[in-house]
């Protein structure tokens, strides 16, 4: 068993942080929210050598889960999603911003399509990462919890959170969430959201204007 290796890159017009994240002794791990740019994702998990379990999606969002499909098959890898956030990646998306954002995603072939069960974990390489149940950008979305890192998706930015007011979207959920699974995290655990810079537990919590309500106690 190794050190934890990450890798960000910034795919797509949104700027979405995708994350190769593996043991670095036996090289097994994670593509995270491969939203875009499928080659440049799998460029970087093969220069990276990674053995991969799976491309796990923190939710559903078009940008997040763009390239899920291309990337799976290349690495020969299942996709994890939770059912309620999984309409794009199974084409049973509906309406019109449904039936664009389905369009423009790759989705898994065949059986290659997984659901992410609430509070469950993942082994990779000796280590576990753990499935939280953070709902409030989407109804679905999960965090993965590693031993000194978490990736939330759209739940927690630097200094800001992810939106609330699109479809499926509820801020106070999302305070549950981050109160829930978040804060009680040590507050040197990096947080790796789903756009813009990493951050930590404890700089969020001095400093975040939107989740001030939670309070700064570790």
């Amino acid at each position: 068993m190794g050190t934890l290796f990450i890798k960000r890159l910034e795919v797509g017009m949104l700027g979405t942080n995708c994350y190769i994240v593996m043991d670095e002794g036996t090289r097994a791990g994670f593509v995270i929210d491969p939203g875009a740019e499928a080659r440049k994702v799998l460029e970087a998990a093969r220069s990276a050598r990674l053995d991969c379990q799976a491309v796990l999606c923190t939710h559903g969002h078009v940008d997040h889960v763009g390239a899920v499909g291309k990337v799976a098959e290349s690495l020969g890898s299942p996709v994890f999603i939770t059912r309620k956030d999984a309409a794009a990646l199974e084409g049973t998306a509906r309406g019109l911003t449904g039936r664009i954002s389905t369009a423009m995603v790759s989705r898994p072939r065949d059986s290659g399509l997984s659901y992410l069960e609430p509070d469950s974990e993942l082994s990779f390489g000796g280590k576990v990462i753990k499935v939280a149940p953070t709902p409030g950008h989407t109804p679905g979305s999960v965090s993965f919890i590693t031993k000194g890192a978490v990736f939330c998706g759209d739940l927690v930015f630097q200094g800001s959170v992810g939106r609330t007011d699109l479809r499926g979207g509820d801020f106070q959920q999302l305070l549950e969430s981050v109160r829930d699974y978040v804060w009680p995290l040590p507050g040197d655990t990096v947080i790796y959201p789903g756009h813009g810079p990493e951050t930590t537990v404890a700089a969020e919590k001095a400093r975040n204007p939107f989740l001030r309500v939670l309070g700064t106690e570790e």
